[in-house]
């Protein structure tokens, strides 16, 4: 299920807005001048698809509503009521309504903050190293970059802290769990290199990492390990039936399709190496000589090339995007080129020293962290909601940015929302934007300039 139009009423009080999603080209930009909440409405559709609603509760907006490409629609509408019959005042809320050709079915939260939980918030910054503390009630994943607020936190990692809230909540029913699972969603902020705000605990190692490209870099690692460690078990596993499967292996392929399957083989090989997912091993396969080979021999090699093309499949998932990484860095960086390993990546310079990514400046973090959360961490069918690309990217850069991440939706296949001041980044694609137009009579800053 995708998203296909998001329209928002009374946001700040003032703003009614329709945002229709490109979904042929899965790109939509939206810009507008500051103020107009173009971060608030990505931050909105996040809390709409994450795991808690104290987004949707503190933002002022009347109403929320997204509609699907199969039809169905889910409205979040802003409520004042009681939380029960001893409350003396109206608390603000959300009513979910969700329509799918069958009787609307509705569900309703009232804020009940603040939550009392039976222990002291601290332990959450003990229990839970990826998250910072960065407010009385608000926390940041350091890992994804999202804000959560004390209410998401319990939510998310409510068996994580094994605790029990003193105020307790009505659980979500089923419907709704199911709706705001069916688009996974991705907010990438525009502050994606923000480092912990203190040490953590020994026990808990990776909260060292003090940037994002540190952590992406030895994740990636950790990626590539994992395929390699896939790899050498189906070997093991198709290296032990290997007699049984030539003895019955038949008919035997001709020479023709033999030499064509082991050259494909071959350029899959060094198309790893080069990519950084294999080390190379030797010569080649010696296709050349096959035609002098003795006939008896063909069904060995067949099974051989089988058996090598399930091998080096298990890197399918994996090469195509670490090689469109690879080329993205290094068509944009200077005096330095990006190289890729079992232990993550790394830089090269052209003198042949080693540099580590966190000595990377800024601009280029920012380049690194964003590409490498839009090819290793977003999924198919997913929705990116990325504010401010251009963020510390020179405007050649920003300029790049657009059809770079046509090449990246095109591999990994998931739409993205990208709220931007630049009108470098959309080049001359005005046509997959949305202007944010406030009311007619309030005074307006001067926009973008428009498309010719």
């Amino acid at each position: 299920m995708r998203v296909r139009n998001i329209s928002i009423k009374g946001l700040f009080g003032r703003f009614d807005y329709e945002i229709p999603l490109n979904l042929e080209d899965r790109i939509t930009i939206i810009h507008g001048p500051n103020g107009f909440g173009k971060t608030a409405i990505l931050r909105l559709i996040a809390a709409i698809f994450g795991p808690g609603n104290q987004t949707l509760l503190s933002t002022p907006f009347v109403e929320l509503q997204i509609d699907f490409d199969n039809g169905a629609n889910l409205t979040i509408v802003k409520i004042y009521q009681k939380k029960d019959r001893n409350d003396e005042k109206q608390r603000p809320g959300i009513r979910f309504v969700y329509q799918n050709g069958s009787k609307p079915q509705d569900f309703s939260v009232i804020d009940s903050r603040p939550g009392e939980v039976d222990f002291p918030l601290e332990a959450i910054d003990e229990i839970i190293p990826e998250l910072d503390r960065v407010a009385a009630d608000v926390w940041r994943n350091i890992e994804t970059g999202e804000f959560l607020h004390l209410e998401e936190v319990l939510d998310r990692y409510s068996e994580n802290l094994s605790m029990s809230r003193r105020d307790k909540r009505v659980s979500e029913p089923d419907w709704l769990k199911t709706v705001r699972k069916a688009v996974p969603t991705r907010l990438i902020e525009a502050e994606r290199l923000q480092t912990p705000a203190r040490p953590r605990p020994a026990r808990h190692p990776r909260a060292f990492h003090s940037r994002a490209v540190k952590l992406y870099s030895g994740e990636l690692g950790a990626t590539i390990k994992q395929t390699l460690t896939e790899y050498a078990t189906l070997s093991q596993s198709l290296d032990r039936t290997f007699p049984m499967r030539v003895i019955t292996h038949s008919p035997a392929p001709s020479v023709k399709t033999l030499q064509t399957a082991l050259q494909e083989i071959e350029a899959k090989r060094v198309r790893l190496v080069q990519a950084g997912l294999l080390e190379q091993e030797g010569q080649d396969t010696g296709v050349q000589g096959l035609q002098d080979l003795d006939k008896s021999n063909l069904p060995v090699l067949a099974v051989y090339a089988q058996d090598t093309n399930k091998k080096l499949s298990v890197f399918d998932p994996l090469v195509a995007k670490v090689e469109l990484f690879k080329k993205s860095v290094n068509d944009r960086f200077l005096y330095k080129q990006l190289s890729i390993g079992k232990e993550g990546f790394t830089f090269v310079t052209p003198e042949g020293q080693r540099l580590d990514p966190i000595n990377l400046s800024s601009g280029e973090q920012h380049e690194v962290v964003l590409l490498y959360q839009l090819l290793f961490q977003a999924t198919e069918n997913s929705l990116i909601l990325l504010d401010e690309p251009e963020i510390s990217l020179h405007v050649a850069w920003q300029e790049q940015f657009l059809p770079g991440l046509q090449a990246i939706t095109a591999i990994s296949g998931f739409d993205a929302l990208i709220a931007t001041h630049s009108p470098q980044v959309i080049g001359d694609r005005w046509d997959l934007t949305v202007e944010l137009k406030g009311p007619l009579n309030a005074h307006r800053p001067q926009a973008l300039p428009v498309s010719k």
